[in-house]
């Protein structure tokens, strides 16, 4: 298992993956809900395993949105 950093033109997910096919598939599936709310396919990009720096960089977005909530 391997976390793969898979892209749009405009945003990124992380996932934890086998290989990069199913990688691609949970990615797909991760942007459907981020781009929930907009009516255009989903074209990914990019799909490759992801940095040592990019994994800490989603870690600290994550615990900093979880502590401004109420």
């Amino acid at each position: 298992m391997a976390t793969f950093y898979v892209a749009t033109l405009a945003r990124y997910v992380l996932v934890e993956a086998e290989n990069e096919a199913q990688a691609r598939e949970l990615g797909q599936a991760d942007m459907l809900a981020v781009y929930a709310d907009q009516e255009r396919p989903i074209q990914i990009r990019t799909v490759r395993q992801a940095t040592k720096d990019e994994i800490e960089l989603c870690r600290w977005h994550e615990e900093s949105v979880a502590n401004e909530r109420p």
